[in-house]
């Protein structure tokens, strides 16, 4: 019997929970609805498949049906179109602290911009997604999926050395909406706590979960890669990185090793 999402709402996130069996993909349609103001803030759209989820940079992403958690959210936070990649921030905050709450560990880490990882390997991704809606609002459409109840075989090929699942993780299987429901809980505090206080305080969050800060590392950008000393998040979420001549760099994308 497929699992209940619908009571997995906190105060904020979650007010609005549709669940679809299949769907090309969630972000693209929460998307076109928030551009028509047909959604409402904090409305979440869940989707058991996905035929053309997307992870960033265009890759796709894939997950067998049922196994996974595949879901969008609609925020529309109070601040400058130049600083929604904190919203992103914010999201991964969340997710970490309600994956490691549900787990009572600390085993997840961040990795920048938006991803989650155990060990090396991808547990969650996130992809936002920017816009503005009739009425002039921007708003920010974060699209998440979070490998749950997967097991190796799930995994195509090349992915099997570098992504992992709760599953993989314990050893058991695991309830999704139970799992869902304390992601959403966190994730609804540090939004409710955005939008009241502002995003000073999502960059120093982050960094101090991320565990990269003075630590030398590798960006790929595009067909580059770029080599240099993590020198923390910029106000906007971009990161500072020291290069080898000692000038500071600040990057919007990329992938960081």
């Amino acid at each position: 019997m497929p699992e209940d999402f619908t009571s997995c709402g906190a105060e904020l996130i979650g007010r609005s929970i549709r669940v679809l069996p299949v769907i090309d993909s969630t972000n693209d349609l929460l998307k076109a609805e928030a551009e028509d103001s047909i959604s409402d803030e904090g409305d979440i759209i869940i989707a058991e498949h996905q035929t053309a989820g997307r992870g960033r940079l265009d890759r796709q992403w894939e997950s067998p049906p049922g196994k996974s958690l595949l879901l969008s959210i609609l925020l529309k936070p109070e601040i400058l179109s130049e600083k929604l990649q904190l919203a992103g921030l914010m999201i991964s905050l969340g997710i970490l602290d309600g994956l490691n709450g549900y787990l009572e560990s600390e085993s997840i880490r961040l990795k920048w911009p938006n991803d989650l990882i155990v060990g090396g390997r991808k547990l969650c991704g996130i992809l936002s997604d920017a816009g503005v809606d009739k009425t002039g609002r921007n708003f920010v459409v974060a699209g998440i999926g979070i490998n749950i109840n997967q097991t190796p075989t799930d995994f195509a090929e090349p992915l099997r050395d570098t992504a992992t699942s709760l599953y993989i993780m314990t050893g058991s299987q695991h309830s999704r909406s139970a799992v869902l429901k304390q992601v959403i809980a966190r994730v609804d505090e540090h939004y409710r706590r955005l939008k009241t206080e502002g995003g000073y305080w999502i960059a120093p969050a982050w960094l101090e979960r991320a565990g990269i800060s003075g630590r030398e590392i590798e960006v790929k950008e595009n067909k580059s890669t770029i080599r240099g000393v993590c020198k923390g998040l910029n106000e906007d979420g971009a990161l500072l990185l020291e290069l080898p001549e000692g000038a500071i760099r600040e990057i919007y994308s990329g992938d960081v090793n």
